[in-house]
C-alpha cells in the first residue's frame, strides 16, 4: 500500500491568489481520490494468477491507463506539453485496445443464431413458383348428358 502523503500545503505568498489555491486544492482532492482507488486495487495484483482471463485483462488495462494518465498529469505539472510527448501516442494505443476489448465483450453478449431453424425459416419463407407443387387435376371426369 502507498504511504500516506502530507497534503497540508503551505502556500506562503501564493495564498492570496484564490484561483491558484482553488486549482491546487482541486488537484489535491483528485489525487487523494486516485490514491484511494489504487490502494483498493493494488492488493488485487497478489491474486492476479488466480483471476479469470477477462478480469486480468480489465485490471491490466485499468492500471496501464491509470499510470499513463498520471504520467500525463506529471508532465503537465512540470510545464511540458504532453500532446507533443510520446505519452499521447501511448494513451491513444491504450484507448484503441480498450475499445477492442469492449467489442470482444459485446460479441459474447450477442444472441446466437440456431442455424437449422434459420435455414427452415428461409426455405419455407421464400416462395418459388417453379418448385411449388403442381395442383393435381381431378382424375374423375364428369361427362354431361348433353354431349354427344
Amino acid at each position: 500500500m502507498c504511504q500516506e502523503l502530507n497534503w497540508d500545503f503551505k502556500y506562503g505568498e501564493l495564498a492570496k491568489d484564490k484561483d491558484f489555491v482553488n486549482n491546487v486544492e482541486n488537484l489535491k482532492e483528485n489525487l487523494i481520490e486516485v490514491q484511494q482507488v489504487l490502494d483498493k486495487l493494488l492488493p488485487l495484483k497478489k491474486n492476479y494468477d488466480k483471476m479469470s482471463l477477462p478480469a486480468q485483462i480489465e485490471l491490466d488495462l485499468f492500471f496501464v491507463y491509470t499510470l499513463n494518465s498520471l504520467h500525463w498529469i506529471h508532465l503537465r505539472t512540470k510545464g511540458i506539453d504532453p500532446t507533443k510527448h510520446p505519452i499521447k501516442d501511448e494513451l491513444l494505443r491504450i484507448k484503441a485496445t480498450m475499445l477492442k476489448w469492449q467489442e470482444v465483450k459485446d460479441r459474447q453478449k450477442r444472441p446466437t443464431v440456431n442455424v437449422e431453424v434459420a435455414k427452415r425459416l428461409v426455405r419455407n419463407g421464400l416462395y418459388d413458383h417453379q418448385r411449388a407443387p403442381v395442383k393435381q387435376l381431378n382424375k374423375r371426369i364428369k361427362f354431361s348428358d348433353n354431349e354427344e
